[in-house]
């Protein structure tokens, strides 16, 4: 099913989710509007992180569609969409390479190939807290695990996708660092995002709205 004529945006209708042969939640309606933020909460298991990869295009709803600037994904076509919604999740993987490897690693994708921006790659690493000089020959696999948060966040924001998954960004920072990753995300006009985050703060403190997932998960238990 599309989504209706001339909408924008990253559109779930009537969605369920489930896992394991169990049903997360039902019935969940989601709009994603361009540049809008969007704060995701729910106690856990509540589904966040399956939501945000069926978003992804990378697992397959229960029910419901997808659609993206009113188009399902089988019109827009997978690697596209992938190209345009991006996840960054809460623990990445990266292959046995380089920094500097990882982050160029979407442009080799490309069929039209864009050189990889290395001096915005710079800046946005510096955004994060990573001194590039000190990073960029490092081995991705030997970072720890709020560097690789950052440097997963920085590779999405390479590719300037229009909309930007986002599962707990900040769960591996310190305060300092948290600020400046917070401070990037309110910074990206035109670019949508979903954020996942247990804390209620910081979900106000990134977005003027939030999605509960609590109540949809009580619905299915009930």
């Amino acid at each position: 099913m599309s989504g209706a004529p001339g909408e924008r945006g990253l559109r779930a209708r009537d969605l369920a989710l489930s896992a394991g042969g169990r049903t997360l939640l039902a019935g969940l309606d989601l709009l994603l509007a361009p540049g809008e933020r969007l704060a995701l909460v729910g106690p856990s298991g509540a589904g966040k992180t399956t939501l945000l990869r069926t978003l992804a295009t990378l697992v397959d709803p229960a029910a419901g569609s997808l659609s993206l600037d009113g188009q399902p994904p089988q019109r827009v076509g997978y690697p596209e969409w992938r190209r345009r919604v991006v996840l960054v999740p809460q623990v990445p993987a990266f292959h046995d390479t380089t920094v500097a490897v990882a982050l160029a690693r979407p442009f080799s994708f490309r069929v039209a190939s864009a050189p990889f921006p290395e001096a915005r790659a710079r800046e946005l690493l510096a955004r994060t807290g990573l001194e590039a000089s000190a990073v960029l020959s490092q081995s991705a696999r030997t970072l720890s695990v709020g560097q690789q948060q950052r440097v997963a966040l920085v590779r999405a924001l390479l590719v300037e996708p229009e909309c930007l998954l986002l599962d707990e960004p900040t769960s591996g920072l310190d305060a300092a660092t948290t600020s400046q990753v917070e401070a990037l995300l309110s910074d990206l006009p035109g670019t949508a995002c979903l954020i996942v985050t247990h804390d209620a703060v910081q979900a106000s403190r990134l977005a003027p709205r939030t999605l509960d997932l609590a109540p949809l998960v009580r619905a299915v238990s009930q």
